[in-house]
């Protein structure tokens, strides 16, 4: 099994890198079966901590799901109850130090397609020899 790859079985249920048994979703069982949280689980096999694991059928249904609740899941829980959590102007946000070396990962490759490529570009920053954008602005001067 490849890190940080989610792989599937034949019936498009994800694969349990523990285990190797498919699960409509893998997380439920990694919780029950494998005593740990969905955090040091996707920590451990490199998955991303914002997405979910579970089969398409699965997802699905949770999507319907939401869609008929639609007051209460989208309305309330996401709209109001996420003012709380919301970016405030002069807020700080998430400083460099703060973030995973997953996300510093992911950041890494995504500055390296060409659509972002085109956007440095058209917006002058410089590119360091790296290609991952201005290296002053990322802290890593030589």
């Amino acid at each position: 099994m490849s890190y940080g790859i989610i792989e599937y079985d034949d019936a498009g249920k994800p694969i349990c890198e523990i285990c190797g048994k498919s699960f409509s979703r893998v997380l439920s069982h990694v919780r029950q079966k494998h005593d740990m949280t969905e955090r040091e689980y996707k920590i451990e096999f490199g998955f991303d901590l914002n997405k979910g694991i579970c089969s398409l059928e699965s997802s699905e249904k949770s999507r319907q799901k939401a869609l008929e609740n639609y007051d209460l899941v989208i309305a309330e829980n996401l709209i109001a109850n996420g003012s709380k959590t919301r970016f405030v102007k002069g807020s700080a946000g998430r400083t460099k130090d703060k973030l995973s070396e997953q996300t510093k990962n992911a950041l890494r490759e995504r500055l390296k397609q060409p659509y972002m490529q085109d956007i440095l570009k058209k917006n002058g920053v410089k590119l360091g020899k790296t290609g991952l954008g201005n290296k002053k602005r990322w802290g890593n001067e030589q």
